[in-house]
């Protein structure tokens, strides 16, 4: 009886299930797009400008935009770009990597010049980390001005509210194939869409579509095994399959007109934000926590009265949205987001939480937040508000009444309505880290990692170890983890309150070099049909901290559209292109052509290069295809400086070898700059056949052993890479050469508590004395200073000004050999100037911290003193003197 109860149960689940999919809507489209992320939005915008006729855009909420939008994250997180023109402090390491392109730079164009008509000012918000900032809502509505047009001419079909949750595989070919999703509108989980595409990208949060169409992905933290990296953990023992970069609930607050407090939420403990404050801190730094910490620090709460504007580090400051004292329209609106205690780790979930989990599944408190259904999710996601929430009450009451200054208190501040939910929190969280699509090539950590030293403070400007023969994009950031680990009170234990830390190898102390994104992290390693955008590609854990940003996910998703509408034209399997040379070409000539539609995007990671210049296609396509003599720490191309003689003919060498027929005669101009000089050579071979890569085995290209899959170059044959920081060179280490003549005179710069150097004549930077010798225009004694962070005394010290300043030394008539060394053991320093005898002799250089600068001149000595000036008048930054060496020239 039981087994016919059971037949009857599953004939009517069968009939059931059957007949709800006959009911639903039937799609057919070129191009399908998972998810109205940014990256989603730019895929669509980028297929559609290249002609795909029919695409559809379905996202499982109503809004436009990701992170921007929905997740709230209001304040810009790019590649820095260059120059310092409404920018607050200068703490990215690698100094404005390059400028904006591509649909950023429209999008961002478009936002501020919104702000400028509204707020008056493109970057209302003066935050202290920027430039520029926006209201979501408002934002909202640019992206679907963008999108629209291709909506009302009918080439995008957009459907909101829905999200996967079947897909159709067709196994008849080499690789499993993708062909359709069915879709299932939000708060159900019976699908009423059936969407059948020759071609689909995830670009969703979580990687929904990769995930219900059974392509591989990986998820958590990767041990070193697995890639090889050397910040990656030997063993996962530590690092629960619940754990990555932890999500954070924003929440936009805007200026009341008075006090607006929000009522206390459920289970509010002050304990839990010990670092949200300077005043938290103070209070509360004695807790002991059940796992070791780091960096306990906390910032300010809020500027007193009359000194809110400038840009400056506080709760209220860090990331402002609209300075309401400067703005046209007076009402102050915060983002806050990452305020010290705001993120929401996702291990050792609190106990409340793990419980709720429990009941939906056994062991659903340590899945993976990306494996979890939309019911668990909402679980973690209802904590994290409520812990979001109990920052925005601290803020008001704990701090507000201890702070002596409440001027610019959060009690005047109410949460923003904009969002038209119920709570008024933003739809989703800021969401760091998604699956990860197991790709053609995952991109490891010591492709791009610098190589100036141990840690990114050690960092100089330079092109990544790896550039990809498949790049399609620049990129370049810090490895930045948020504090991944969550510790509780050891009296209470997870029923009490909590803090995040930060655990072994996930922090933000390493940084990349200026690299690029390659085509093959896009593509499934096992499935056709298919292709990855958003945060759902091919990388380890360690990158996917760097490559999360606003600009690089839109750019993912430029790219993403860019390989699907060639894929589709010339209908190849997307991994193929990187393999044929003449369709990977396509594909960047799509993201970096002439174009009336929109702006090229930035292939080549050079600082100095505009999308606005005339060459920027030209010296971008040239770069990438290999036919420009580069060297790894040129970083800017100088594009209006003259194109030498020898600089054009190794440039027309290299050229020359991507060409199928390189007997090919050309004849260019004399007199050209190197920007024109790039213009008319692209001009004249872009038409040109290009030479096809050789590929000598199906799963080993370039036959060197390494397989495919585990070889970032291709096409280039080499050793398996492993990553050593290089040593600094003999001018950088501000190491004394060991040839130095018994004649020489060394000079140390150094306070008078510094014992003496053997070797070493010792100024402490008075005023200059004839009985002396040597000494300065104007004394500099407290201008002296000792890092004690290298052995040798005389460059862990050093003399500095911020203006400018002339040391002067009694010499005989005659010329000598004059080596200088600026530089500072322990911090970074920019816009060094020394003068030796008039004559400039370092010009306006940075040096990063542990790093100096070593540079000689011979000059003639014809008064009896030699002068040296350090600084430059009306400068802003220091010139720090660590040594000097005076030789009789030989």
């Amino acid at each position: 009886m039981k087994k016919k109860i059971a037949l009857l149960c599953w004939l009517l689940s069968f009939f059931s299930e059957n007949f709800l999919f006959a009911q639903q809507a039937e799609e057919q489209t070129d191009l399908l797009i998972v998810g109205g992320t940014e990256s989603g939005w730019a895929a669509a915008i980028q297929a559609a400008r290249l002609g795909v006729e029919s695409i559809t855009l379905v996202l499982d909420g109503d809004w436009l935009g990701g992170q921007y939008t929905e997740q709230a994250l209001a304040c810009v997180d790019e590649n820095k770009g260059p120059g310092k023109v409404g920018w607050g402090v200068d703490w990215h390491p690698m100094k404005r990597s390059f400028h904006r392109s591509g649909l950023f730079k429209e999008l961002m164009d478009r936002i501020e010049a919104f702000n400028t008509q509204k707020y008056g000012s493109p970057m209302p918000g003066r935050p202290f980390h920027g430039p520029s900032t926006f209201r979501p809502a408002e934002a909202e509505a640019i992206f679907r001005e963008l999108l629209q047009p291709y909506i009302q001419s009918g080439q995008i079909r957009l459907i909101t509210r829905h999200y996967p949750v079947k897909a159709d595989i067709d196994r008849s070919g080499t690789h499993p194939r993708l062909t359709g999703l069915w879709f299932a509108p939000a708060g159900s989980e019976i699908p009423d869409l059936h969407v059948r595409a020759s071609l689909t990208i995830d670009a969703s949060d979580w990687g929904e579509a990769i995930q219900v169409a059974g392509a591989a992905f990986e998820i958590g933290a990767d041990p070193r095994s697995r890639y090889g990296e050397p910040s990656a953990p030997l063993s996962l023992k530590d690092y629960p399959p619940n754990e990555m970069n932890p999500i954070t609930w924003a929440m936009i607050v805007e200026e009341s007109d008075g006090d607006t407090p929000i009522p206390k939420p459920e289970r509010y403990d002050d304990r839990c934000f010990v670092r949200t404050s300077k005043l938290s801190f103070a209070e509360m730094k004695h807790l002991e926590w059940d796992r070791p910490l780091k960096k306990m620090g906390s910032i300010p709460h809020w500027p007193p009265a009359g000194q809110a504007s400038p840009r400056q580090l506080s709760v209220f400051t860090v990331r402002r949205i609209v300075d309401g004292y400067t703005s046209k329209d007076h009402k102050t609106s915060i983002l806050l987001n990452y305020m010290l205690g705001q993120d929401y780790p996702l291990e050792r979930l609190p106990y409340q939480v793990c419980e709720a989990l429990e009941a939906t599944e056994p062991g659903a408190s340590m899945k993976n937040i990306v494996l979890m259904n939309r019911r668990q999710r909402e679980i973690i996601f209802n904590d994290a508000k409520r812990h979001s929430l109990c920052l925005l009450y601290h803020l008001q009451n704990f701090v507000h009444d201890r702070a002596d200054d409440q001027t610019n208190s959060f009690r005047h501040f109410h949460l923003s309505k904009e969002f038209g939910t119920p709570d008024q929190l933003p739809p989703k969280p800021y969401i760091r880290e998604s699956l990860r699509l197991k790709a053609m090539y995952m991109m490891r950590e010591q492709d791009g990692r610098n190589m100036d030293g141990p840690t990114k403070k050690f960092a100089r400007e330079r092109f990544s170890r790896v550039m990809y023969p498949d790049g399609l994009f620049a990129w370049q950031f810090h490895y930045d983890f948020h504090r991944t680990g969550r510790t509780y009170l050891k009296s209470e234990g997870n029923r009490g309150p909590w803090i995040d830390y930060e655990k072994p190898g996930r922090n933000t102390s390493l940084v990349s070099d200026r690299s690029l994104f390659p085509l093959r992290s896009l593509v499934p390693v096992e499935m056709d049909g298919l292709l990855g955008a958003q945060k759902n590609v091919g990388y380890s854990s360690i990158v996917s901290a760097a490559i999360r940003l606003h600009d690089q996910c839109i750019t993912i998703g430029q790219a993403a559209g860019a390989t699907a509408a060639v894929s589709l034209k010339e209908q190849v399997e997307p991994r193929e292109i990187p393999y044929n040379r003449r369709q990977l070409e396509q594909v960047r000539h799509a993201l970096c052509g002439e174009s009336e539609t929109g702006l090229a995007v930035l292939i080549w990671p050079f600082r100095d290069l505009a999308p606005e210049h005339p060459a920027f296609v030209a010296v971008n396509r040239l770069a990438a295809r290999g036919a420009l003599p580069l060297k790894v720490r040129e970083v800017d191309f100088r594009p209006d400086q003259p194109a030498t003689p020898e600089w054009r003919a190794a440039t027309m060498e290299l050229t020359m070898k991507t060409l199928q027929d390189p007997d090919l005669i050309l004849s260019l101009p004399d007199n050209l700059s190197r920007g024109e000089f790039c213009q008319k050579l692209w001009s004249a071979i872009q038409g040109v056949p290009i030479r096809p890569y050789q590929r000598l085995t199906p799963d080993d290209a370039d036959g060197d052993g390494i397989a495919d899959a585990d070889d970032p170059s291709l096409f280039t044959p080499g050793e398996p890479l492993q990553w050593m920081p290089e040593k600094l060179t003999a001018d950088q280490d501000g190491l004394l050469e060991k040839n130095i003549s018994n004649r020489a005179r060394k000079f140390n710069f150094a306070g008078s508590k510094t014992p003496a150097i053997s070797g070493f004549e010792a100024d402490h930077g008075l005023s200059f004395k004839e009985s002396r010798g040597f000494g300065w225009q104007q004394d500099l004694s407290r201008n002296v200073r000792e890092r004690k962070q290298v052995p040798e005394a005389y460059r862990d010290t050093f003399i500095f000004t911020r203006s400018h300043a002339t040391w002067e030394c009694v010499l005989p008539r005659g010329s000598y050999r004059v080596t200088v060394c600026v530089g500072d053991a322990g911090h970074e320093q920019v816009g060094q100037w020394v003068t030796v005898e008039g004559n400039t002799l370092i010009e306006d250089q940075a040096t990063v911290s542990g790093a100096f600068h070593e540079q000689s001149t011979t000059v003639d000595v014809s008064d009896g003193r030699l002068t040296i000036e350090i600084g430059k008048t009306g400068s802003t930054t220091n010139t720090c003197l660590n040594w000097i060496v005076l030789e009789p020239a030989p």
